[in-house]
């Protein structure tokens, strides 16, 4: 399961732009509490808050995994989150939940790097994601945070293993998947161009591509290579080059001798 978190500026959400009329409406996150650890609700509140649900930490780490950052939200007497794929806290990176940590990561840091901290809230909620307004030292971000489906397992494991096999990386996934699929396009493209010359009005382009859709590429190019034999028959490609009959020894300047020793000589220069 992954999350898209989508950071925008508090300034262009919302008709009001500080979206407070929508604070008020919006309902709780199960287990939040204002003023959480007894603290006073309004301190570090900004502008647009209604009120305060708890504190927050915003970690940048590095595991094996590589770079990212760790979002934690107080909740409950411990700290829920993320773990987002992102540098820094902009534009629209993905995550994944992180599993509950003790309240210690507030105010302490091990070997992360601390980027920011305050207090945030829930302007809207639900199982799904949800509208979160941070609050820190840094300034004050949205965040609208939405739950994506994954993969199945079986689609993992197929790309993982077809990934072993061509001997590639899975960084390298996307890249590949946008290769093999642009290489189909112009296969599919080209047959189709191919079907329309050879057959007229006869070929149906829809029902062809709807069959070649079962295809892999190679079954694809099998097929191309059917339709590219049909045309060769049909038009004939001209030759690049046509045979000329030498004139025969003794022809002075233009006997085979001279033209050879002529084509020598350029040879050598």
């Amino acid at each position: 399961m992954f999350w898209r978190i989508v950071v925008v500026d508090p300034a262009d959400a919302g008709e009001n732009g500080s979206g407070t009329d929508r604070v008020a409406r919006a309902p709780r996150a199960p287990g939040l509490k204002n003023g959480a650890r007894g603290e006073d609700p309004a301190a570090g509140r900004c502008d647009g808050m209604a009120g305060v649900d708890g504190r927050f930490v915003l970690h940048r780490h590095c595991d094996a995994q590589g770079p990212h950052l760790d979002l934690r939200l107080e909740q409950d007497g411990h700290l829920v989150g993320w773990r987002i794929d992102a540098a820094a806290l902009s534009g629209a990176p993905w995550a994944t939940a992180k599993a509950p940590h003790p309240l210690q990561w507030l105010d302490q840091d091990g070997d992360a790097v601390r980027e920011d901290a305050g207090v945030y809230q829930w302007l809207e909620y639900s199982a799904g994601g949800g509208v979160l307004l941070l609050a820190g030292n840094a300034g004050t971000k949205r965040l609208h945070v939405s739950r994506e489906q994954g993969l199945p397992a079986r689609y993992v494991r197929s790309i993982c293993e077809a990934l072993a096999e061509c001997g590639a990386g899975t960084d390298q996934a996307g890249r590949l998947i946008l290769d093999g699929m642009a290489a189909r396009r112009r296969a599919v493209a080209r047959l189709c161009g191919l079907g329309r010359e050879l057959d007229g009005d006869a070929f149906d382009e829809a029902v062809c591509r709807r069959a070649l859709s079962g295809l892999s590429l190679d079954e694809v190019h099998g097929q191309l290579r059917a339709y590219e034999v049909r045309f060769d028959r049909k038009y004939p490609p001209r030759a690049v080059s046509r045979a000329e009959r030498l004139p025969e020894e003794g022809g002075g300047e233009g006997s085979a001798q001279v033209r050879a020793a002529q084509a020598f000589s350029i040879v050598r220069e």
